[in-house]
């Protein structure tokens, strides 16, 4: 076997002496895509984040959480948003800010004071 031969590459040209502001509107007018994120949304200053919580594990029986996982499916909900709204509905104040009905919460976790 023999020695393997680097591939011959051609020798771009020099560096273009633009200024950057014109390369960005000559991309902008192109539809170059850029590799920034755009900045999140403002939150909405009537939506504060999740208080602390705790987490709750009980035992009920199969056909009850059966019944639940169905329910939450049929209303697109999660389980957890279903027992928070039996609860509410049984009286207990919980804000509406910690009804979240579809799981998705921040990536943070919220510590307690």
């Amino acid at each position: 076997m023999g020695e393997r031969q680097t591939p011959q590459f051609r020798q771009i040209g020099a560096p273009l002496d633009v200024d950057d502001a014109v390369l960005d509107r000559l991309n902008e007018r192109m539809g170059v895509p850029t590799l920034t994120r755009p900045k999140a949304p403002a939150q909405q200053s009537d939506t504060a984040p999740m208080r602390s919580a705790e987490k709750l594990t009980i035992e009920m029986p199969s056909y009850v959480m059966d019944a639940l996982r169905q329910r939450a499916a049929r209303e697109r909900t999660t389980v957890r948003h279903l027992v928070m709204a039996a609860l509410r509905a049984a009286g207990y104040e919980i804000a509406d800010v910690d009804m979240v009905p579809d799981g998705r919460r921040s990536r943070s976790k919220v510590r307690k004071p």
